[in-house]
């Protein structure tokens, strides 16, 4: 079976501040969840897929439409990992101000360390991978006639997504942190 792993396109969203407090990178997290992605040049003729499992998050659904598969396969499964700005107890750190980027690292950071003011555990998370691999892969391998599945997710998941398959026995080229539109292909060894 032949997989690709495609991240959705940009978003474009930009903070109203550089400087955030927590509730304002919260309101920012909302505003992202919903806003458009930057619409590439041409849809992309390169590859024929058997079918398209997507996240149900708009910016996936949209970016999904852009690829050429003979059937679409909508799920939360493939959702991005929520997160939200890091808080200690009373103590929401909702006065301090701190560019995107480092609201972005420490929100990242504490769910990987599995702090409690992050929405999605980290034990869920890699429960939900293995549900898409166990479950919606063999399915779609299965729907597939010549096995060439598109699979369209957000970066941290595709992330946590890539180790999963790499233990199942795919491979691919390392990806790093996954960048926009951007296709990585895997084949079962």
């Amino acid at each position: 079976m032949s997989l690709g792993l495609v991240r959705h396109f940009r978003v474009e969203h930009k903070p109203e501040r550089t400087w955030l407090t927590g509730e304002q990178f919260n309101l920012w997290i909302q505003g992202y969840e919903t806003a458009p992605i930057q619409q590439p040049g041409h849809k992309s003729n390169l590859q024929k897929w058997d079918i398209c499992l997507c996240s149900d998050q708009v910016r996936a659904v949209h970016t999904a439409s852009y690829f050429d598969a003979q059937e679409f396969v909508y799920t939360e499964q493939l959702r991005e990992i929520g997160i939200a700005a890091l808080g200690f107890g009373r103590f929401k750190l909702s006065r301090l101000r701190l560019p995107l980027a480092c609201w972005l690292v420490l929100a990242r950071l504490s769910w990987a360390a599995g702090h409690p003011s992050q929405p999605e555990r980290r034990a869920a998370v890699l429960q939900r991978a293995r549900t898409v691999v166990d479950s919606l892969v063999p399915e779609a391998e299965a729907a597939a006639s010549e096995g060439r599945v598109l699979i369209v997710s957000h970066g941290a998941f595709m992330r946590v997504l890539d180790k999963e398959l790499r233990r199942r026995g795919y491979k691919a080229e390392r990806m790093g942190y996954p960048r926009n539109g951007q296709l990585y292909l895997y084949e079962k060894q």
